[in-house]
């Protein structure tokens, strides 16, 4: 990493919100666990909230904010652990080793279905599910989801930055099996849905009309990063393709526990919040339980 990335890095780690009292201790903590990285490979397992946690390779590339940050999405984690009950279906497409089911199962006590197709990073996301004892409440699919049944080449060799490959791919791949949402559920109501896909969201959109469209499904979490550009979709047309189904993009203040509407998605940030009726989502997150998380309650 350049010395431009690096400080990026750290002004976002000292602008967190969990830092706001400590930011000089997390600049410190940014710099402990980097030197431990090029020490040691090992794994750790890394408090996240309530008295759950994840267990995270220091190989990982989000590693540095789970430990420097605890919660590295902060509005969108909460608002996932404030809105979820015991009974709601949640959806981690994407979930990589498991931190949005970690929360969504073991803190909010909801039932997740998690995909994740590399079979590596699969294990560590069941591993989780395990450690957590949260496996009568979170699935674990070592599956794709697309537009489409078919079998695909993803990469294998980028930790939580695999992806479906587009065209030629110089590194490592494996073939995965990929379902449409819609038949995978068939006919489930999912609650909220977090999809973080590395460009392939359109595609997971169109095989899930269905699921878009019940309105028991409150609110989405979306990574927009311009990822989709390599399969011939921008963010603009996902944004609408979500806006379809009645969404609308949204910020949520975990403190005050209000949701204010965006005019479009989050050009800031990777992810975007989309909500169809917010004041529903409202009424249930002012009445969730509280969630501690470093000795702070939100």
């Amino acid at each position: 990493m350049g010395i431009t990335a690096t400080i990026q890095v750290l002004k976002e780690i000292a602008g967190h919100r969990l830092n706001a009292n400590r930011k000089w201790a997390a600049i410190g903590d940014y710099f402990a666990w980097n030197i431990g990285r090029r020490l040691l490979a090992a794994d750790y397992v890394l408090p996240m909230a309530n008295d759950a946690v994840l267990i995270l390779s220091n190989r990982q590339n989000y590693a540095t904010l789970s430990y420097t940050c605890v919660l590295w999405d902060f509005e969108e984690m909460l608002f996932l652990t404030h809105l979820l009950r015991p009974g709601d279906l949640f959806l981690d497409i994407g979930a990589n080793v498991g931190g949005y089911t970690v929360l969504a199962s073991a803190v909010a006590g909801a039932n997740t279905i998690a995909f994740e197709p590399v079979p590596s990073t699969h294990a560590e996301l069941e591993r989780n599910i395990r450690v957590n004892a949260i496996g009568a409440l979170a699935e674990a699919r070592q599956l794709g989801l697309g537009e489409s049944d078919a079998t695909l080449a993803m990469t294998a060799d980028r930790g939580g930055l695999n992806h479906m490959v587009a065209s030629t791919w110089a590194g490592e791949t494996i073939d995965v099996p990929v379902r449409r949402l819609d038949d995978v559920l068939a006919g489930r109501t999912c609650r909220l849905m977090k999809v973080d896909a590395e460009g392939f969201e359109m595609n997971i959109f169109r095989g899930a009309p269905a699921t878009l469209a019940n309105p028991g499904l409150c609110a989405l979490i979306v990574e927009l990063n311009g990822s989709g550009l390599r399969f011939g979709h921008s963010d603009d047309s996902v944004h609408a393709e979500i806006a379809r189904y009645g969404f609308r993009p949204h910020q949520y203040d975990p403190v005050t526990r209000r949701l204010t509407e965006i005019p479009t998605f989050n050009r800031n940030s990777l992810n975007t919040l989309y909500v169809r009726n917010a004041a529903d989502a409202m009424q249930w997150t002012s009445a969730g339980p509280k969630i501690r998380v470093r000795g702070a309650e939100f």
